[in-house]
């Protein structure tokens, strides 16, 4: 008699434990399904826009786009009519310093709390212009910590940050006495690759080297980042180059995955980076800036660097079917730079325009192009099936008129909806 009353008293818990977890199952909320109706979409992959468009969200991610004919509404989702608009995938700037300071004071007093904030200003900016994720490309490290942890938290809604933590550079190299400690410094191969490692440490999974490195510097901290499944890119040269330069090849032959801005460079480099997959962020427009300014180094002049030495690159980086992606680096310029964002980003656009490159073609380097240099592109990217919803809603026709790019009137980051008004 006992062991039934046992068996029964057992019997009644589970069942009341399992009445009480369906219970708890039947009260978790659905997914929000959203359906945009009636619009143009430009899906990012460079084919011909696609009038009368429907694209379904389903909480975080794009679970159809296409044909209004071909893709079914699900019951419940909330339409919001698009018609007359345009959909396009949020962009990606490759190459920002988004906790630089705005002028002199800010710099020789730079503090990493106001650092957090100026980043967190330039992100709210973009995301306000339909750039929905950003690659800092050095930075001190306890602002993109705040920031990413800030994110993760749910304590800002704002556009993706995808950090690199410290620049790595060696001893004299560029990006020696960053501002805010935004350099980690490291001499011989081992030490490229203790710095690769504390940067995986802090939380980073994008990593930037910095010239002159050796071959041997190069090749150990890929090798690394690769152990540890960091994507990395390396500065371009520069001022910190050789003469002749040998920088970028270095770079390429040690393996990154991509160049930014790169500078002259030897024969053959560019061949070479495009036999085995590297990616470039030219950043023209500051150059272009910085030579109208006056405010290029001397010492580039010297060597025969000129406005005509970077588009020249861009055309045959374009010849050789480069994969690049959108970058801006507005900072210099007497540190007053960083107060053309978000234009810069849509000035380093209309420049791929003006030096040959079509609306369309331009759009994917912006969005498309800019996932892979991320190494996002499973996620990032395109509006299609399982992407995240990043995308933004334009009011007019970015093909005929790139000055309605940067004022979306709506824009959505991992499916959850911003709406701005002028």
């Amino acid at each position: 008699m006992h062991n039934k009353l046992v068996i029964s008293l057992v019997l009644f818990l589970l069942l009341v434990s399992a009445s009480a977890f369906s219970q708890e199952k039947a009260e978790e909320p659905k997914e929000a399904v959203i359906a945009l109706v009636g619009g143009t979409l430009i899906d990012g992959n460079g084919g011909a826009p696609l009038p009368g468009a429907t694209v379904i969200i389903k909480g975080e991610k794009i679970e159809a786009a296409g044909p209004a004919a071909e893709v079914a509404i699900p019951e419940g989702a909330e339409k919001i009519d698009v018609s007359g608009k345009w959909i396009l995938p949020g962009f990606i700037d490759c190459h920002i310093h988004i906790t630089y300071p705005f002028d002199n004071d800010q710099y020789f007093t730079y503090d990493d709390s106001l650092g957090a904030l100026r980043g967190l200003h330039i992100l709210n900016l973009y995301l306000k212009s339909g750039v929905t994720a950003v690659r800092d490309v050095g930075s001190p490290i306890e602002p993109q910590q705040a920031l990413l942890q800030a994110m993760a938290l749910g304590y800002v809604d704002t556009s993706r940050l995808y950090p690199c933590g410290q620049i790595i550079t060696v001893t004299g190299g560029h990006g020696d006495g960053l501002y805010g400690d935004g350099e980690r410094l490291a001499d011989g191969p081992w030490d490229f690759r203790k710095a690769v490692r504390e940067m995986q440490k802090a939380g980073f999974r994008h990593i930037k080297i910095s010239p002159t490195y050796t071959l041997e510097e190069v090749q150990a901290a890929v090798d690394e980042a690769r152990t540890l499944g960091l994507m990395i890119t390396s500065h371009g040269g520069g001022v910190s180059d050789t003469h002749p330069p040998t920088m970028v090849e270095i770079a390429v032959r040690g393996g990154v995955d991509c160049i930014e801005h790169p500078p002259m460079i030897g024969e053959g480099v560019l061949e070479m980076m495009a036999e085995k997959g590297v990616h470039s962020v030219p950043t023209m427009s500051v150059y272009r800036k910085l030579f109208e300014d006056g405010f290029m180094p001397e010492v580039l002049k010297q060597r025969g660097w000129t406005l005509k030495t970077i588009e020249d690159f861009f055309h045959k980086a374009r010849e050789l079917k480069l994969v690049m992606g959108i970058g801006t680096d507005y900072c210099g310029g007497a540190l007053e730079y960083p107060k053309l964002y978000p234009g810069a980003y849509f000035t380093e656009m209309k420049y791929y325009v003006e030096l040959g490159a079509s609306p369309m073609e331009t759009i994917v380097c912006a969005s498309k192009n800019g996932a892979i240099v991320l190494g996002m592109e499973d996620k990032l990217g395109t509006v299609e099936a399982g992407k995240l919803a990043d995308i933004q809603v334009l009011p007019g026709n970015p093909l005929e008129k790139f000055d309605v790019l940067g004022k979306p009137e709506m824009v959505l980051v991992g499916g959850k909806v911003h709406r701005f008004r002028d």
